[in-house]
């Protein structure tokens, strides 16, 4: 799951697309208000969710957010998600069944509210199906008919041609 447009800012709840970037903001997608806004860097803290890790008790040491929440979307039949209003066993029950390697000794209950919080957002405002149509467009090449090559090439030949023709 790539996560490298999405960013969750200090300060403004929720997840934000990034449309573009200034030298002094970013130009982001409201999700809660369907609108586009600049975010200045001086008064807000940005995180790309490309860069949020999970601690794992494996050699990789963190997993990815996008591979956790890829997870937790292939298990949500089977394990829904808590309630925010839950308390923290619920939480680290959920965790359990979902990513069972997670580090238990740094991964606490509110990095994992957190988790969930953001994961329900996303899922709520459909930005899941978004994310996957994206991937399924990058994974398919764009159509470049050989037959428009072969022509190309064929008329830049005629062309050398003529130019040394008409210059004898």
């Amino acid at each position: 799951m790539n996560l490298e447009k999405f960013v969750a800012i200090g300060g403004l709840p929720g997840i934000h697309k990034i449309v573009a970037s200034r030298a002094n903001g970013l130009i982001i997608e409201d999700q809660h208000e369907h609108r586009t806004r600049f975010v200045p860097v001086r008064g807000h803290q940005f995180t790309p969710l490309s860069t949020v890790g999970i601690y794992v008790e494996t050699d990789n040491d963190t997993l990815p957010l996008g591979d956790v929440w890829q997870r937790m979307l292939d298990q949500i039949e089977a394990h829904p998600l808590p309630p925010q209003s839950a308390a923290s066993p619920e939480f680290r029950a959920y965790f359990d069944a979902v990513l069972p390697e997670h580090d238990r000794d740094r991964v606490h209950i509110n990095d994992i509210k957190k988790c969930l919080k953001w994961f329900s957002f996303m899922l709520d405002k459909g930005l899941f199906a978004e994310i996957a149509t994206a991937e399924k467009a990058a994974e398919t090449p764009a159509e470049t008919p050989e037959a428009e090559l072969v022509v190309a090439e064929k008329n830049t030949e005629k062309n050398t041609e003529n130019t040394t023709e008409t210059a004898e």
